[in-house]
């Protein structure tokens, strides 16, 4: 088969122009000062995160943020981290930020039914996490939306 440059010159066009129109869809986060009339809608829990350079262990984080024993979490926590890429520290900002945007499911719960059947191979946390968040949004329930998230069958 021969190649053909113009063909591949034509694709190459093809994809540019793609990758273009989607970076013009790309919107900035609205800073604006919210008005009177925004008054009455509840504001966001406040985000907290452990940072990359902070000295604390993400289970005294964690115990800090919520008021729970640093032990347990721990222990959570490496059980976590045996089952997805991210470091402690990653799983504990995601733990932490799912528990606060749905507080019907408290976090030693959250952790614990974010661990995948065993053995399933290893993932990332952060698809999961955000397939539970749309499943959420979308009125599924924890259990629902958690069991469709881990991808579990039954």
């Amino acid at each position: 088969m021969r190649f053909r440059p113009c063909v591949a010159l034509g694709r190459y066009a093809v994809s540019a122009a793609i990758l273009l129109a989607l970076s013009a869809c790309y919107e900035e986060e609205d800073q604006t000062i919210p008005s009177d009339t925004d008054a009455q809608v509840a504001p966001a829990p406040e985000a907290h995160w452990l940072e990359v350079g902070d000295p604390r262990a993400p289970e005294t984080f964690l115990a800090e943020e919520t008021g729970l024993p640093p032990a347990p979490l721990a222990a959570q926590l490496a059980d976590l981290a045996a089952q997805y890429r991210e470091s402690p520290r990653m799983i504990a900002n995601r733990v932490l930020q799912l528990s606060r945007e749905y507080p019907d499911t408290p976090l030693e719960r959250m952790m614990r039914d974010l661990l995948p059947r065993e053995g399933l191979p290893e993932r990332s946390l952060g698809p999961v996490a955000q397939q539970y968040r749309v499943l959420r949004a979308g009125g599924a329930d924890h259990a629902t939306a958690m069991s469709a998230a881990l991808g579990d069958s039954g």
